[in-house]
C-alpha cells in the first residue's frame, strides 16, 4: 500500500490526530487525483458497510461471514462485489411483492455507485480542449457564447508555484435535463435534511493540465467564468460540486447581465443612499424559548426566503393569539401554506389555505428548551456581524448623506462601472460572436485538411456547435442576452441553480417493461417536468411524479435508451392517489453510440 493509501485509509477511518486532518484536508482541495483516490476508497468502504447488513445472505453464499475487519482493500473490493450479489439477486432474498424491502435493497446499492455516475460513458457530453498561456491574460469561447477569462499567473502546480507556458483546458457545459441525464451528475441538494431540487440556469465543468497533470487555481487571480444563459432570474445562486464529501457546496451570487439594458445616469441620491441601507444584513432574530402551553407547529422554509431565520435547526412556530386557533386545523388537509413579516420584529403570519378554507395565525419563532443554548449561540454570533456591519453602514451613509457633492459622485462612479461592465460583457459576446460565425462556415473537409494537433480540437467543437443548435431553435452563441458571471476558485463542476422544494410531487412505485412488455430493470431512472430545467433521478421501484402535469421517463439498459413520452404519461390515467403503475416503454432501436445520437433522439420527443 503506498503513502497515499495509507493517508486515505487513516483518513477515512478517523485515525489521524487534528493537526494530520487539518494537512490532510488542505492536501485534497489542490490535489485532484487525490480526490478521486479518497472517493474511491469511501465507496468500497461504504460497500463493505452495506454488504455486512446483509449477513444472512452472506452466509448463505459463502458458509460463513467474511466481513470481519478486511485487512487490505482487496477484501474491501470484494465485499463491493457481494453487494452487487446482493442486488442481483435480490428476487432470492425478497418476495417479488415485497416492494420496499426491494426498495431498500436499491438504496444499498445506489449509496455503493460513483458520485458522478453516467449511464452510458461514451454518450457523455463531450469536452472541448483549448489551449492557453497560463503566464499571460487569456480568454476562452465556448460555442454557446460563454467566454471564460483568465488573469495572468491564474494557475498553480502541485508544489503552489505559478504554472509557466502552455496549459490545456477541459470545457463543457450543460445546459437542459438530457444534459443533465447523460452527465450523470446528482442534480440535487440537501439542506437541513431536506432534499431540494435544482433547476439550473446554467452549469459547466472545467479542468487544466500542465503535461498530463491536474494544474490547480490561483485563489488571488481567479478565471472568470461568463456563462451563456436563457435565465435572469436572481433567486439563483452559485454552486461547486464536492465530489470528496458527494454534495453541492454554496459559494455565493453570480451577477446577471441582460447585454440589451445599459447603465442609466438618472438615479437620486435617495436611491444611493437607499442601496447603502439595502446592503446591510438582514438582522437575526433572537430566538424565543417555547412556552409550552400554546400550540406550536413546523413548516417547510424556502432556503434563502427568510434568512433570519434559516439558520436555526428545528425551529418551531408558536401561535402567540389564540382567539381564532381551532385544535382540529391541524387534522385538516392544507394546499398552500405562506409565511410573512409583519410590522413587529419577530411576530410572523402564517396563513393555511385550501380549496374550503382559508386560515391565519399570528406566531412567532421558537425553540425547545434542549435546542435553546445552541440557537441563542448562533443568534448572538450572527448579531456581532449584524451590528458591526450596522455600524459600519451608518458611518458610509452619514458620510453620503452630509455630502450632496459626494453622492453624486458615488452615482456617478457606479454609472460609470456599470457601463465598464456592460461595455466589457458586450465586447466579449462580439468577440465571442465572431468565434460562432467561424464555427458555423467550417466545414467536414476544412477539418480534414487540418493539422492532426488540430483536428480532434476542430472536431469536437464542431460537434458542440451541431448539438448547440439542436438545442436552442435559434443560435444561442448570436442572440443570447443574458450572462450569468461568477469568478471560481476551484476546478470542476459548477452549476447555477435554484433549488426548489418538490412540493407537488408524489411517490408511485413503478415497473417498467420493454414494447414487447418483458420486464425491464434499471439502475435508475430519471423523470423530467415539462417547464423545470432539471431532473430527478430515483432507485427505478420508486420514483416521484407530478400528477396533472406533463411527465417524461428516460432509463438505459444495456446501452439502449427507454423512454415513456409526455403523451404516453398523459393517457396513464395516473392521479394523487395513486400507489403504483406499470410503465410500458419506448426504446431505441439500437444502441446509442454518441452524444449526438441521443440529443437528436431527444428532441423529436
Amino acid at each position: 500500500m503506498n503513502n497515499n493509501n495509507i493517508q486515505t485509509d487513516r483518513y477515512l477511518r478517523n485515525e489521524m490526530t487534528a493537526s494530520e486532518k487539518a494537512a490532510f484536508e488542505d492536501q485534497l482541495t489542490n490535489d485532484l487525483t487525490l480526490k478521486q483516490e479518497v472517493d474511491i476508497q469511501r465507496q468500497i468502504m461504504n460497500a463493505a458497510i452495506h454488504a455486512g447488513i446483509k449477513t444472512e445472505f452472506a452466509k448463505a453464499m459463502h458458509g460463513n461471514n467474511i466481513f470481519k475487519k478486511p485487512a487490505t482493500w482487496v477484501l474491501l473490493a470484494a465485499a463491493s462485489l457481494t453487494l452487487i450479489l446482493v442486488y442481483n439477486f435480490r428476487q432470492l432474498i425478497f418476495p417479488e411483492n415485497e416492494i420496499h424491502q426491494e426498495a431498500v435493497v436499491n438504496t444499498m446499492f445506489q449509496k455503493s455507485l460513483p458520485f458522478i455516475n453516467p449511464p452510458l460513458p461514451a454518450v457523455d457530453v463531450p469536452f472541448i480542449e483549448y489551449s492557453i498561456n497560463a503566464e499571460k491574460a487569456d480568454t476562452i469561447f465556448y460555442p454557446t457564447g460563454s467566454v471564460i477569462c483568465f488573469p495572468p499567473a491564474s494557475m498553480l502546480d502541485e508544489f503552489g508555484e505559478p504554472v509557466k507556458g502552455n496549459v490545456k483546458i477541459a470545457y463543457r457545459e450543460f445546459v437542459d435535463p438530457l444534459d443533465f441525464f447523460v452527465s450523470g451528475i446528482p442534480m440535487s441538494y440537501d439542506s437541513a435534511a431536506v432534499k431540494y431540487n435544482f433547476e439550473s440556469s446554467g452549469m459547466c465543468e472545467i479542468h487544466a493540465y500542465k503535461n498530463d497533470k491536474a494544474v490547480f487555481v490561483n485563489k488571488n487571480a481567479r478565471p472568470e467564468i461568463n456563462l451563456a444563459s436563457n435565465n435572469n432570474s436572481a433567486l439563483h445562486n452559485v454552486y461547486f460540486l464536492d465530489t470528496v464529501n458527494r454534495k453541492w457546496e454554496y459559494t455565493g451570487k453570480d451577477i446577471v447581465t441582460e447585454l440589451k439594458k445599459i447603465a442609466r445616469s438618472n438615479q437620486t441620491s435617495t436611491a444611493a443612499v437607499a442601496t447603502e441601507k439595502n446592503n446591510i444584513p438582514v438582522k437575526p432574530v433572537r430566538p424565543a424559548l417555547a412556552s409550552g402551553s400554546n400550540p406550536a407547529f413546523s413548516i417547510e422554509i424556502e432556503p434563502g426566503s427568510f434568512e433570519e431565520l434559516f439558520a436555526y435547526d428545528r425551529l418551531k412556530f408558536e401561535v402567540t393569539d389564540q382567539s381564532n386557533y381551532r385544535r382540529s386545523d391541524a387534522n385538516e388537509q392544507w394546499k398552500n401554506v405562506e409565511l410573512k413579516h409583519t410590522a413587529k420584529e419577530g411576530i410572523y403570519t402564517i396563513t393555511f389555505t385550501n380549496d374550503k378554507r382559508k386560515v391565519f395565525y399570528t406566531v412567532r419563532p421558537v425553540v425547545e428548551e434542549a435546542d435553546y443554548e445552541v440557537a441563542l449561540k448562533i443568534f448572538n454570533e450572527k448579531n456581532k456581524a449584524y451590528e458591526q456591519s450596522l455600524k459600519n453602514r451608518i458611518v458610509k451613509t452619514q458620510a453620503l448623506t452630509d455630502s450632496i457633492t459626494a453622492i453624486n459622485n458615488t452615482l456617478v462612479e457606479k454609472m460609470n462601472k456599470d457601463n465598464e461592465w456592460n461595455n466589457k460583457i458586450n465586447n466579449l459576446v462580439i468577440e465571442s460572436n465572431k468565434k460562432v460565425r467561424a464555427l458555423r462556415q467550417l466545414k467536414m473537409e476544412d477539418i480534414e485538411k487540418a493539422t492532426e494537433a488540430n483536428k480532434l480540437i476542430m472536431q469536437a467543437q464542431w460537434e458542440i456547435m451541431q448539438a448547440t443548435e439542436q438545442r436552442y431553435p435559434s443560435d444561442a452563441g448570436m442572440n443570447s442576452v443574458i450572462i450569468r458571471s461568477f469568478s471560481i476558485n476551484g476546478f470542476g463542476v459548477w452549476n447555477c441553480d435554484h433549488p426548489q422544494y418538490p412540493t407537488q410531487q408524489v411517490p408511485l412505485f413503478a415497473k417498467f417493461t420493454d414494447s414487447l412488455n418483458y420486464p425491464v430493470n434499471f439502475s435508475s431512472v430519471a423523470v423530467v417536468y415539462a417547464g423545470f430545467n432539471g431532473i430527478t433521478q430515483f432507485p427505478s421501484q420508486q420514483i416521484s411524479i407530478i400528477p396533472g402535469k406533463e411527465n417524461m421517463i428516460w432509463g438505459i439498459k444495456d446501452k439502449t435508451f427507454f423512454y415513456f413520452t409526455y403523451k404516453d404519461f398523459a393517457k396513464t390515467g395516473i392521479d394523487r392517489n395513486s400507489k403504483t403503475f406499470v410503465f410500458q416503454m419506448r426504446q431505441t432501436k439500437k444502441e446509442i453510440s454518441s452524444y449526438s445520437e441521443i440529443r437528436e433522439l431527444a428532441g423529436n420527443l
